[in-house]
């Protein structure tokens, strides 16, 4: 069986995921909407460190960090939105948790500039294609 060489970046953020899935969990213990998730980021770093579902996660980080983006922006700016900014910025919070949370969007970017071709995590998950 071939020895697989998963980069370092691969490593790192997904041990950084598990570690602030399982912060995330903690709070999840004092307030249950955080228990999923929680959940979500532990599959993400599962994901993550065997290099699976490449489209998915990338999916799954893109949502996140565009619902978590949208959530702050519309509660800071969203007065012209009146009586629907509650509706809207309660929507971006359930997309965002559904997603991963805050374990995930504190990694986006990495893991979303790491994903582009020609960077590591893009072979890590693109290995069969490289292989044949």
């Amino acid at each position: 069986m071939p020895t697989e060489n998963r980069p370092g970046s691969a490593r790192l953020n997904a041990v950084l995921m598990v570690v602030l899935a399982l912060l995330v969990g903690y709070f999840g213990l004092s307030a249950n909407g955080y228990l999923v998730p929680a959940a979500i980021a532990l599959i993400l770093a599962a994901l993550l460190w065997l290099g699976r579902a490449g489209r998915l996660f990338k999916a799954a980080v893109l949502v996140n960090l565009l619902s978590g983006t949208l959530l702050v922006l519309v509660l800071a700016f969203g007065d012209f939105l009146g009586d629907s900014k509650l509706d809207v910025s309660g929507v971006s919070l359930l997309v965002n948790l559904l997603s991963g949370g805050p374990a995930v969007v504190l990694l986006a970017p990495a893991l979303l500039l790491g994903l582009r071709p020609g960077k590591p995590l893009h072979a890590w998950f693109n290995r069969a294609a490289g292989a044949a």
